[in-house]
Order: C-alpha cells, then structure tokens, then sequence
C-alpha cells in the first residue's frame, strides 16, 4: 500500500512540472520603443499581387538587466495588412516574463508557436505557448466587407487564443 501512494506521489510530482494553461488576449494599442526591440521573426509575409500585403511578426524587446530573475523579454504579436484601400493592423501582449527568448515558428497557418524560459515559484521553467491567430484573419474580411469598398485605415479589435505548456528547464 504504501509503495504504491510512493509511486502515485512520485508520478503526480513529476507530471506538475508540466502546467498546462489556456487563455485569450485581445488586441490593444501598443507603444514600443524603437531602441528597445531585440528581434523581429516575420512568421508570415505574404506580397498578394502588388494590391496588398500581409505581415504577421513576433517581437521581442528587451527591458534590460537585473540584479536578480527579473523578467527580461517581453513578446508581441503584430499583424498588418496593408492594401491600396487601406491598412489594418492589430498588436498583442502575448508575454512579459520571459527570462530568455527562444524561439518563434508558424506551426500552420494561423497557428504559431513561441518558446520562452522563465523563472516561477518553483524554478525555471521552459515554456512553449502555442497562438490561434485564426481570428484576426476572419475579424480582417469581416472589417473589410463592413468599409463597402471604401478606404479602411483601422486598428482591429479581435482576440487570439493561447495555449500554453510550461515543463521544469534542466
């Protein structure tokens, strides 16, 4: 009996190094510093013959060094469609406690993936949010067709969902 509420413990402990967190951000109106910005990853760029372009990038900027595990990074979503009947874009928070920036990807479109290191109560952790930015381009044609044809210079209000999974950093 008790080997085995050893093993159950044993097995629980080692599964909570994996959290597993979901939640959605909506868009809202950014102000970075040039001077601040550490990366650009253009995850899409999309030249849609010469009438429009789509640019979807992650941004990471660096708020400087610290004395102790302060969080370093943080990591932006931006979007921009720019058109000759005008320009929408949309900008996110996706995380502004990354220790080390590690990596950005497309997964599939409108899917992309970031991996952070960040420090939490129980140590470092590596974590990997995965974004569904599938709405901001159904929001976008929405937006569009509601201009009639007009010009359409607007800062889009929609959300993305993200998943996240954190897993103790070796």
């Amino acid at each position: 009996m008790k080997t085995s509420i050893v093993a159950t413990l044993i097995i629980f402990v080692g599964l909570s190094s994996l959290a597993d967190a979901s939640k959605t951000i909506n868009s809202s109106t950014l102000t970075l510093s040039p001077s601040s910005i550490d990366k650009v990853i253009r995850l899409v760029d999309k030249d849609q013959s010469g009438s429009s372009h789509k640019k979807l990038s992650i941004i990471v900027t660096d708020r400087g060094m610290s004395t102790d595990v302060s969080p370093r990074y943080t990591v932006f979503l931006g979007y921009a469609s720019l058109a000759e009947m005008g320009n929408i874009s949309a900008d996110f928070e996706i995380n502004n406690q990354a220790y080390k920036f590690i990596s950005a990807s497309r997964k599939s479109a409108g899917v992309y993936q970031i991996k952070t290191l960040e420090y939490r109560d129980e140590g470092m952790f590596e974590v990997t949010q995965t974004i569904n930015a599938t709405k901001i381009f159904s929001d976008e044609n929405k937006l569009r067709k509601n201009c009639g044809g007009d010009f359409c210079d607007e800062t889009l209000k929609t959300s993305i969902s993200i998943s996240e999974i954190a897993k103790k950093a070796e």
